[in-house]
């Protein structure tokens, strides 16, 4: 889908789901909150810090992070912005190829579920990396290309976001590329509750993890 189609099926989601999880393209809700527990885990304790969380969509994802951060949201969907500013984020509508942030504004960045849907993912990355301070941290989490799950479901599953995924040490190079070093992967297995984590892909993992993350630290300006 185009960026405005896609701006337009998220603005319905969440005309008719409101503030609820299921306006992000989630399995289940019990989906998002595992996914949501273990990546902020994960990512490590935030506190007084400046975060970005590029697509926010309706701010689930980084509701936990707002009580001790300031943490902005920027999306293209306006009514889901409305129920992420609820939340507590500051939020504003951008193109996350073309930020209008300054350079080195955030202490970590965050980027959930979004680069599926978005065919200049490398534009995305530079921008990413552009706005995240030397010494701090990008996350990115995304479908797994190399899913024998999501495969089988590009049988019968016909919508844009499983015809873009991406494979681990594709997003690593890009890391490497815009200067984030101390690479590491989270890998999740839906529908299983556990998660496995470390520095390599892994071609065995790599083959039953459905999602993964991928963060890194930013080593220049």
């Amino acid at each position: 889908m185009s960026q405005l189609n896609w701006k337009q099926y998220f603005d319905n989601k969440a005309e008719t789901h409101g503030a609820s999880v299921k306006s992000s393209d989630y399995f289940n809700e019990e989906s998002f909150f595992m996914q949501r527990d273990h990546t902020l885990r994960w990512l490590g304790e935030c506190r007084g810090k400046q975060i970005l969380d590029a697509g926010c969509g309706v701010g689930a994802f980084s509701e936990p992070l707002v009580k001790d951060n300031t943490v902005y949201g920027v999306d293209f969907s306006e009514k889901s912005l409305e129920f992420a500013a609820a939340r507590g984020l500051k939020t504003t509508t951008d193109d996350l190829t073309a930020l209008r942030f300054d350079n080195n504004r955030f202490d970590v960045v965050l980027c959930i579920g979004v680069i599926q849907l978005i065919e200049q993912y490398k534009d995305v990355i530079r921008e990413l990396a552009r706005v995240t301070k030397p010494g701090g941290t990008l996350l990115i989490e995304t479908l797994n290309k190399g899913s024998i799950q999501r495969k089988l479901l590009r049988l019968f599953e016909k919508s844009k976001k499983f015809d873009q995924m991406y494979a681990m040490e594709e997003l690593k190079k890009e890391f490497i590329r815009h200067g984030f070093e101390d690479i590491q992967f989270l890998k999740l297995y839906h529908p299983f509750k556990f998660v496995s984590q470390g520095a390599e892909s892994g071609q065995l993992s790599s083959m039953f993890c459905t999602s993964f993350a991928i963060k890194g630290v930013k080593t220049f300006a």
